[in-house]
């Protein structure tokens, strides 16, 4: 076992220049003995942060060593795993992108967007997918992990912003790469950012066609909903949510018939429609109690805007 080990300013300076030796001599002495055949095997069904999380209910650091499970996962990650990519990867990359179309939608002409797609491009060519393509979960959750709230916001406005300002190419690249991290959105994200150059019509009616397609996952036709009244399409939004909220209640799926409701009350509000308004109350009170029929005891928060 190692004698060498981790000084106390480790958090300052980073685990980077430390040997490898001494980082496993600290996981050894705080009761993780780790070595790199170990690892890869962890590495096979774990990433990082999930590896950090099995380390810990054995972890007896305490103080600066409290939180020394999770760097030297994503340290070890990157020199036992040189093979594999870590999410922190991904996520380094996806606010690198963002920095630099903001700095693009700020006005800045040479804001260097072209290599940060491509590096994008070829980190994603290297990602873990599964076989319908889409990212493996537990790599997405972790990448997304360090993100805050305001992060998301711009992430989602971004492809919207871009081609409003008339950065057609950005815009659509973005809105590829979020429908690609984000598969409920497929389609929605471009629609969206088609609406904001100036195709409006088109893009409505691409929003209509999605909620009407039924091999879509039902958050998807939801999300296409919420993109019609994004765009205050509010005739076309309380049609399509009227008749899935129809199809839905006679199909039985309840969640999807309430997550419909605040959405259709929201739109009646704006078309001032009382008479809609008080027919939805009553729908809402027979969804409610259906729901609480099939689940009793597992009481839902009601909405209200």
């Amino acid at each position: 076992m190692s004698t060498q080990r981790v000084d106390k300013g480790w958090q300052q300076k980073g685990l980077g220049g430390y040997s490898t030796e001494a980082l496993q001599g600290t996981l050894g002495h705080y009761g993780i003995p780790m070595s790199e055949a170990d690892f890869r095997k962890l590495a096979e069904s774990a990433y990082p942060l999930g590896i950090a999380q099995q380390w810990s209910s054995q972890w007896k650091g305490t103080g600066p060593f409290k939180d020394f499970v999770v760097a030297a996962a994503v340290e070890l990650w990157r020199r036992w795993t040189p093979d594999l990519v870590s999410p922190v990867e991904l996520t380094e990359s996806i606010a690198g992108l963002m920095a630099v179309l903001s700095q693009r939608l700020a006005g800045v002409a040479d804001a260097p967007v072209a290599p940060a797609f491509e590096r994008m491009k070829a980190l994603r060519s290297k990602l873990p997918v599964d076989e319908k393509g889409a990212l493996k979960g537990g790599f997405l959750q972790e990448a997304l992990a360090p993100f805050t709230e305001r992060d998301a916001e711009l992430f989602d406005g971004l492809a919207e912003s871009l081609a409003a300002k008339g950065h057609v190419e950005d815009a659509e690249s973005f809105a590829d790469l979020e429908e690609f991290l984000l598969p409920d959105r497929k389609g929605i994200s471009r629609a969206v950012a088609r609406a904001a150059r100036g195709e409006r019509e088109p893009a409505v009616q691409d929003l209509v066609n999605i909620t009407r397609d039924t091999a879509r996952a039902p958050i998807t036709r939801l999300l296409a909903v919420d993109g019609l009244i994004h765009l205050q399409a509010n005739e076309q939004a309380a049609a399509r949510a009227k008749d899935l909220l129809e199809t839905a209640e006679k199909e039985g799926e309840l969640h999807l018939a309430l997550d419909l409701i605040p959405r259709l009350e929201h739109v009646f509000k704006q078309q001032n429609d009382r008479a809609a308004l008080l027919e939805l109350v009553r729908t809402a009170d027979r969804l409610e109690a259906a729901h609480d029929k099939m689940h009793p005891g597992h009481r839902r928060h009601r909405h209200s805007h």
